[in-house]
Parts: C-alpha cells; sequence; structure tokens
C-alpha cells in the first residue's frame, strides 16, 4: 500500500505541474523522462543496490568525519557550552558547522576540485537529459552549493537566458539545499545518508519540474548545445592562496 500511495503522489504532482505548464505543446517527453528516470534510478541504486548503498554510506561516513573535526573545533570555542549535555543548540553547533564547510567549500574551489566535480557531473546531466550545458552547470552546482553561489557558475551567460532557462536555474536552485546547509542539519542530527542522497536527486528532480512546467521555446537565447568554457566561480575577489580562500569562505558562512 505504501508504495501505491507513492506512486499515486508522483502521479498526482506530475499532473498538477503540467497542468500548470506555460506551454503543453512545447513539453518535450525525452527531457522529462530522462530526468524522472535519472532521479529514480538514483533512488533505487542507492537503495536497493548494495554497491551503490556501500558508496552512498562511504561518502556518508566522509562528511560524518568533517563533521566530526567541525565539532571538535567547535568544542575548542566554546567548551563545555558546545557539549550535547546541554541540547541542541543552533547557535553553538550548527551555525559553526555551516562556517567550517563554507571555508571547506572555498579551500576546494580554490584547488580547482569543485570545477572539475561540477563539469564531470554537468556533462551527465547534460547528455542524459538534453539540456543545455548552461543550465546542467547551474544544477550540478546546486547539489553542493547554495541558490546564491550556483548562478556564479554560469554568470557571463546569466544575461543570455532565455525564461524558460532561468526558471530552471531557478527551480533546481530552490530544490536543492546547499552543502553548508547540509552540514547543519546533519549535526541536528538528521541522517547523513538520506541527506546525502537527497541532494544528488534534487538535481534531475528540479530540472523535471522546470521542463514540465515552463518548457523550452524552440530557438533559445543560449543555444543547448552551447560547450564553451564556462568560468567556474571565477569572481573579481578570486583568492590569492589557500587562507585567503579559507577566510573568504569562513566570512560567506
Amino acid at each position: 500500500m505504501p508504495i501505491v500511495n507513492s506512486l499515486l503522489g508522483i502521479a498526482l504532482i506530475l499532473a498538477i505541474g503540467f497542468l500548470l505548464s506555460s506551454n503543453r505543446k512545447a513539453v518535450r517527453p525525452r527531457v522529462v523522462a530522462a530526468a524522472f528516470a535519472l532521479q529514480a534510478g538514483f533512488a533505487a541504486l542507492v537503495l536497493y543496490v548494495p554497491v551503490g548503498n556501500r558508496a552512498l554510506q562511504a561518502v556518508a561516513f566522509g562528511i560524518s568525519s568533517l563533521l566530526g573535526y567541525a565539532h571538535k573545533g567547535t568544542e575548542f570555542l566554546f567548551g563545555a557550552f558546545a557539549s550535547d549535555s546541554l541540547g541542541q543548540m543552533f547557535a553553538l553547533q550548527a551555525l559553526p558547522t555551516i562556517v567550517f564547510f563554507a571555508a571547506l567549500i572555498a579551500i576546494l574551489y580554490h584547488l580547482r576540485v569543485m570545477p572539475f566535480v561540477i563539469r564531470w557531473i554537468g556533462g551527465g546531466l547534460e547528455k542524459v537529459t538534453g539540456i543545455s550545458k548552461v543550465e546542467s552547470l547551474c544544477a550540478a552546482s546546486n547539489i553542493f552549493v547554495g541558490q546564491s553561489e550556483s548562478p556564479l557558475v554560469i554568470r557571463p551567460y546569466l544575461a543570455g537566458l532565455a525564461p524558460s532557462q532561468l526558471f530552471c536555474v531557478m527551480t533546481v536552485g530552490l530544490a536543492g539545499v546547499a552543502g553548508t546547509i547540509l552540514a547543519a542539519y546533519a549535526a541536528m542530527g538528521i541522517r547523513i545518508d538520506y541527506l546525502v542522497a537527497a541532494s544528488f536527486m534534487s538535481a534531475p528532480g528540479g530540472i523535471l519540474m522546470a521542463k514540465l512546467m515552463m518548457p523550452d521555446p524552440p530557438e533559445l537565447a543560449v543555444d543547448a548545445a552551447t560547450d564553451a568554457q564556462i568560468a567556474l566561480h571565477e569572481d573579481d575577489e578570486h583568492a590569492a592562496n589557500v587562507i585567503m580562500a579559507a577566510s573568504q569562505g569562513a566570512q560567506t558562512g
């Protein structure tokens, strides 16, 4: 019965999205089906396939270890106030974790690790779903960073985006959660493996609803086949070294 309820819920949500579509005739079944299959396939992989489940547990263990470092730093700063004996305190347990993860992500950007991962995942999304590279890269970045940072990935192309593409960027951003906030949720006791799975599934889920409610017109302001070298997080305040990157990230957090 729970499976039937879930399937009915999925069908109802998709039906509502289709009814609210700005142009039902322009909905591309290939894009919608591919995004749904990608989301469902990832869920099946991490829930029912032993290899996928072990991979997810490994990622969750890595994030849990990072949270341990953040907690040690918090205990060093606040002492007994940061211990669990006093109960959950957002300001002393979750907020320092956000600052820690923001600094870590900034360092990974500075070392060109994040751009490589985002390009790799974005390229996969582009090939599977058939959307533009601009939208794919932004969706991939939303898995790791928040909605305020992810548009920086495609900043040179923002002014030329079609309304449907801008809607996709905003929808995927609202569907996901920043890695820093994900860490805060984990610090509050939510299972890390569920958070990681939901974070990855949010990208194709956001694409699915965006392309269902506002499909692309025949001609786009930014061509879907664009394969230009998109500047990844290259803002005017690019850090000169790792220490500066960490301080800028902590300030952002």
